[in-house]
């Protein structure tokens, strides 16, 4: 049985949320649905986490799938529900599966700017201070909701005695590092290419650091899909292919393009040893799926909130959209315009 099992609505969740335990040396794994949790758990890996891909669905509905993944968890695992940074998504709906008597309530990451005072979520990213309890509905008077300005403050918090913790990377890494003290050393590697990155995201943090690797490196190709379909006879343009979605002539839910990114991509028949860098949950999660993998080895972190993994003879980096400074994909992808060489971050 896992040590821990966390429940995300949607994949970059599942992903950042866990890659604080991998980056200590502790075996993780990713399924990217509930029906793929029971080869998750017969790895043997001591985390596992999983994407109920529930973001975009009804309240009814998420807390269906929730349900499901709860019912394929050994009886006493010890559980982690991965609530979005800026709380998005149906929170409230998602913990209606999750009996529990007191819940600790940590969505803040000090180290992305993003706070947490007077039960309200402040900082990078979020215009307005955002109302935790609200969110919660009527969860709200079992939480516990600290101040969180350190994330030192996170790790004290962490002392109380809680049979349910509800949080994002922040309070993931607070119990990285209880369990594991001491961070592995050897940096990860990057592929030496070809590199694939494809952007289904629109938040105004995605598209800054698109905007940002597009004006530092003039020659890069990035190619328009319209709702997600790239134009047909599109080839890899060269050592990098950006694949970025753009709105189409008419409106079309996050699904639907997600969906279109997948087949754009798998026409291009990304070769043994690529390198995937998809930036989005829904649209990683569509594209994985198209690719018929149902569970990633998570390895940790390309940089820091970009967890990095391998599903056979592919190497995966996610990037959620909201993660990240204005330069993240530059720093992540210039090397792939460089001769042929690989790229080691530590």
């Amino acid at each position: 049985m896992p040590e821990l099992t966390i429940v995300a609505d949607d994949l970059t969740g599942a992903l950042d949320t866990a890659a604080p335990f991998a980056m200590r040396g502790i075996r993780t794994v990713v399924a990217l649905n509930p029906e793929a949790l029971p080869e998750a758990i017969a790895s043997g890996a001591r985390i596992v986490s999983v994407s109920t891909d529930s973001r975009e669905l009804s309240p009814a509905g998420a807390s269906s799938t929730v349900e499901r993944a709860i019912a394929a968890l050994p009886a006493g695992t010890r559980l982690f529900k991965k609530i979005d940074s800026r709380l998005k998504g149906n929170i409230e709906a998602e913990l209606d599966p999750l009996p529990h008597t007191r819940s600790l309530v940590i969505p803040a990451i000090p180290a992305f700017g993003r706070l947490v005072q007077g039960g309200s979520l402040h900082g990078a990213g979020v215009s307005e201070p955002i109302g935790i309890a609200a969110r919660l509905g009527r969860h709200a008077g079992a939480a516990t909701i600290p101040d969180i300005r350190t994330q030192a403050d996170i790790e004290a918090a962490l002392a109380g005695d809680f049979d349910l913790l509800v949080g994002a990377r922040g309070l993931a890494e607070a119990m990285a590092v209880a369990m594991a003290p001491e961070p592995r050393v050897p940096g990860i590697e990057l592929p030496s290419g070809p590199a694939y990155c494809v952007i289904g995201s629109t938040d105004p943090i995605t598209v800054e650091q698109l905007r940002r690797l597009r004006r530092r490196l003039p020659e890069l190709a990035c190619i328009a899909a319209p709702n997600g379909e790239a134009p047909i006879g599109l080839a890899a343009a060269g050592p990098l292919t950006i694949i970025e979605a753009t709105q189409g002539t008419a409106p079309a839910d996050a699904r639907t393009v997600a969906a279109a990114l997948a087949r754009s991509l798998v026409r291009l028949s990304p070769p043994p040893g690529a390198l995937l860098v998809l930036s989005g949950g829904a649209t990683a999660q569509a594209i994985l799926e198209q690719m018929h993998v149902h569970i990633l080895d998570l390895v940790g972190e390309a940089l820091p909130g970009l967890p990095l993994a391998t599903a056979g003879d592919l190497t995966v980096v996610t990037k959620s959209g909201g993660f990240g400074d204005e330069n993240t994909l530059l720093r992540l992808l210039a090397g792939f315009l460089e001769p042929r060489e690989r790229v080691a971050l530590s």
